[in-house]
């Protein structure tokens, strides 16, 4: 596999970075994953988005070719088929805390995926909540930055309790999303997400299942939700750029949940992007 490091194509094993580079010093960076199917990249337009409010919001100088027909190109360099692609982006060395330089430098990774499309889980996935570190309720915690411990945390203790995935919550106690998708709740023909002032990523996958479910008639709600609303539901989905949605099965030891009758035609609307 090769990389694309600032428009230079290398091979992935190549050494890229010096000692003072500031998203190994202080996490000063962004990234984004993208899903390629067949070659396409349907969300596309809505990563570049994400990625160029996050830019400003932490004070880079950003290139007007930073659009989605350049990042395409530059994809296009490295991915074909069925891939994972990853596009970080971090601010040039200098400074300490303080950057001396504002200028981005980008470096795009990518992995093969095995299926063109996304597709429904046949087992529920079972979950645990995490407690021990809280997401803050803060405008930072909507973007997809390299300060991502309170993710690898989630991830090991996951690992230690054998589950599938486990729920984070805020500095509220509320819940927020899962440690590496965004969540929501559904029951008949209501489904109901954390607002983004709940602490959660501004995830590409949740705001287009919002807008799917606002299409299909369903009444959506972004509110904060209490661990103790948990039994109202009838279905909990977690849902990412990779894996679309999967479906959740059970909670600890004292939330079952029915099969997803909702999330297979979501899925295949999906697939028509």
């Amino acid at each position: 596999m090769n990389i694309n490091f600032n428009g230079e194509i290398l091979p992935s094993e190549q050494p890229t970075f010096n000692s003072d580079n500031r998203a190994f010093l202080y996490g000063d960076a962004l990234f984004e994953t993208i899903r390629m199917s067949e070659g396409n990249i349907p969300f596309l337009e809505n990563h570049v988005s994400r990625l160029l409010q996050g830019l400003h919001f932490f004070k880079y100088k950003v290139p007007k070719k930073y659009t989605p027909a350049f990042f395409k190109r530059e994809i296009k360099k490295i991915a074909t088929g069925n891939a994972r692609i990853r596009i970080t982006i971090f601010r040039s060395r200098g400074g300490l805390y303080t950057p001396k330089n504002n200028r981005p430098q980008f470096l795009i990774s990518t992995s093969s995926l095995s299926s063109p499309n996304f597709v429904l889980n046949k087992k529920g996935l079972h979950l645990g909540v995490f407690d021990e570190i809280k997401l803050p309720c803060s405008p930072i915690s909507n973007y997809k930055t390299c300060n991502s411990s309170p993710y690898i945390l989630a991830g090991l203790n996951k690992q230690e309790r054998n589950l599938d995935d486990v729920i984070l919550l805020n500095d509220k106690d509320r819940i927020s999303e899962a440690s590496s998708s965004n969540i929501f709740f559904i029951k008949k023909n209501k489904i109901v997400t954390p607002s983004l002032s709940e602490g959660c990523v501004a995830g590409i996958m949740r705001k287009t299942i919002i807008e799917i479910a606002t299409e299909k008639r369903y009444t959506v709600q972004e509110n904060p939700i209490k661990l103790t609303r948990l039994k109202y539901f009838e279905e909990i989905w977690l849902t990412n750029a990779i894996n679309g949605i999967k479906w959740v099965a059970q909670i600890d030891q004292n939330i079952s949940l029915q099969s997803s009758s909702h999330a297979q035609s979501f899925i295949e609307t999906l697939n028509r992007f």
